[in-house]
């Protein structure tokens, strides 16, 4: 016996909403399933993010190269002749004026390398000359200058020596006042191929350095290397000496 015309058309209806309804169903969870593997590579790419940021912070973190104890720590006096002493006492270096060059070299680890920002505040207490020759490691740690504060006389700013030219000489120089007795920030970028400098809020060194030859003035100096604080004829005090890694 046949079902009624209605009823077997209503039957064949049925049948089709079912298999649209399954395919339907197929649809959703393929594309649900696609939604899914998307939030998933994309909370796997923004941890990826997080996780590289936090090693870029760690990379850049300030690393202080001033002595955690009362003593020299990682710093040692240098024998010049006719050196004035030099103490670090609550984080500040003190090097009292000399007959000519006085200072302390760095013998620890931590150097800085290439590309990378140094800061340090420092102020002239009695002297006539640099109160910061702050000698340091641009493209290796062979390869040196002394970024010069106040010195020749008592105002030249600029690094020695580019191209055999000292401070005094080459287009990094400027001449600028300063008074006994009050702190100045320098903050220094060093790169490979260019040197930036800053006294205060003021850049005063913006040079590239690429094909150009780089190295320390003959003589005393020399020991600073590869990193060294130094006066001229003056007494100092230096703090906040820090450095830290800069992006490419």
């Amino acid at each position: 016996m046949r079902p009624p015309k209605d009823s077997f058309v209503s039957l064949l209806v049925d049948i089709k909403c079912a298999v649209n309804s399954q395919a339907m169903t197929q649809s959703i969870r393929k594309s649900a399933g696609v939604f899914l593997l998307s939030i998933m590579v994309s909370e796997a790419d923004q941890k990826g993010v997080e996780v590289e940021a936090k090693d870029v912070a760690a990379d850049r973190e300030w690393i202080s190269l001033v002595p955690s104890k009362e003593g020299m720590g990682s710093w040692k006096a240098l024998n010049f002749g006719g050196e004035g002493d030099t103490t670090w006492k609550e984080g500040t270096l003190t090097i009292e004026e000399g007959a000519e060059l006085s200072g302390v070299v760095f013998t620890g680890k931590n150097l800085p390398e290439a590309p990378y920002e140094l800061e340090l505040e420092a102020r002239r207490t009695s002297g006539v000359d640099f109160f910061c020759g702050l000698t340091l490691p641009v493209r290796d740690p062979k390869t040196c200058v002394t970024f010069i504060c106040g010195g020749w006389g008592g105002g030249v700013v600029g690094f020695s020596s580019l191209d055999g030219m000292d401070a005094s000489e080459n287009e990094t120089g400027s001449y600028q006042a300063f008074k006994d007795q009050e702190w100045y920030k320098i903050r220094l970028e060093i790169r490979t191929d260019s040197l930036k400098a800053w006294v205060g809020k003021r850049e005063l060194v913006d040079v590239v350095t690429k094909g150009r030859k780089l190295g320390l003035r003959f003589g005393d100096i020399e020991k600073c290397a590869p990193l060294g604080l130094s006066t001229w004829q003056t007494t100092a005090e230096l703090r906040g000496l820090r450095w830290r890694k800069l992006l490419e």
